[in-house]
């Protein structure tokens, strides 16, 4: 008999978990596990969801991010959807993903009869730069919803200890299972990476420092923008490319104007050539304040090329520091510099570093996570 799993994602956007959720949908053998996936409307991984013959997919359009007392009708809306589809379906585990879904859908299981409710933690949806009372409320109901969850996973170590500190589960309780990526898909390009500067307008013998991210508060680009002036006051001939987008998109280019980086910024949106992008990359600066474990760092890796990178959360369990790249301070941008000229000035340190992490990053592979996941499962419906 097939496990039937049925997977809840708030969105299916260009971000860690939703290419999580992607690789268990394609992934999972379909002689062992049967999967429905049921997503709020919109993003940009969601053609790709859609298009997998394997899976059944269906969007609740009243499933969304917004968080508050203004929101909690829709979330019952959505929750009842759920419970229905859940009902129909009639899964043996349901596994929930981002802070919304999580909570919504671990009640709609909880009221649907559901045995084995699983949660996975890509980070948490508050952090110490949140106000007081939505931390407060995120906590509160991430409390009250564990009483009701059979196994909790998340992907950094990081995450597992402030799990623990807020009171969400005991030492134990917790899974270790890393966000998985694609080796092959990064390994096996090849790039004319003369050529591919030339398409974004760089020359041939300037450096290049980039960031793939979303333009989210967590991702603390404002940093990034910060160091790059810094940078450019130091080491001449530096283009500083950003793949990603979101709402702070037009603050972080009227952040740009203002400090005269509009020449050396470039803000390329999302793209679907991140692997060859990458490999025109001399430095990695990612300056996020908070987060669970980026995909971006481990790529950057697959690519050979070392990171700066702010010392939060999961992070360090990436970033070797002094290995394949440095960590510095939240915020600290005058670190972020330092570091970053450093590497930029001396090309066999980055080499040596670019070489180090490519050899490095195994548990980070696809094939673990699946394997992973599937023993998951197959434990949670053994014992239920």
């Amino acid at each position: 008999m097939k496990i039937k799993i049925a997977r809840i994602i708030t969105r299916m956007d260009l971000g860690g978990a939703q290419r999580a959720v992607l690789q268990l949908s394609s992934g999972l053998d379909p002689q062992r596990f049967e999967q429905i996936v049921i997503t709020g409307e919109g993003g940009l991984l969601l053609p790709e969801l859609a298009g997998l013959a394997s899976i059944r997919h269906r969007i609740v359009p009243e499933m969304t991010r917004h968080v508050g007392f203004g929101a909690v009708w829709n979330d019952l809306r959505a929750g009842r959807r759920v419970c229905q589809i859940l009902r129909s379906f009639q899964p043996h585990i349901v596994h929930t993903h981002t802070p919304k879904a999580g909570i919504v859908g671990r009640w709609a299981a909880r009221a649907a009869g559901v045995s084995g409710i699983v949660h996975t933690y890509h980070g948490f949806g508050f952090s110490p730069h949140h106000p007081q009372w939505q931390k407060a409320l995120y906590v509160g109901m991430e409390k009250l919803t564990a009483t009701i969850t059979t196994q909790f996973v998340a992907v950094s170590d990081r995450n597992r200890v402030l799990g623990q500190e807020y009171g969400l589960f005991r030492q134990g309780e917790c899974a270790l299972i890393r966000s998985g990526i694609d080796f092959a898909w990064f390994r096996r390009r090849s790039v004319d990476k003369t050529q591919k500067r030339m398409e974004l307008g760089v020359k041939p013998s300037d450096k290049i420092v980039g960031v793939v991210a979303s333009f989210t508060p967590a991702k603390g680009l404002h940093l990034f923008l910060e160091a790059a002036l810094k940078v450019s006051r130091e080491v001449p001939g530096v283009c500083f490319v950003m793949v990603g987008d979101g709402a702070l998109r037009p603050q972080l280019e009227k952040q740009a104007r203002a400090l005269g980086l509009n020449s050396a910024i470039k803000m390329l949106g999302w793209r679907r050539d991140v692997p060859e992008l990458l490999q025109t990359f001399d430095v990695f600066l990612l300056t996020s304040l908070w987060e669970g474990l980026p995909r971006s760092l481990v790529e950057a890796s697959l690519s050979g090329v070392p990171s700066v990178a702010s010392n939060v959360d999961g992070i360090a369990e990436i970033v070797k520091e002094g290995k394949n790249g440095y960590l510095v301070p939240p915020g600290d941008t005058e670190a972020m510099a330092r570091n970053v000229v450093r590497l930029l000035q001396d090309e066999p340190l980055r080499r040596r570093m670019g070489e180090y992490g490519n050899t490095e990053v195994e548990e980070f592979s696809s094939e673990k996570m699946l394997k992973d996941y599937s023993e998951l499962y197959e434990n949670i419906t053994a014992t239920s």
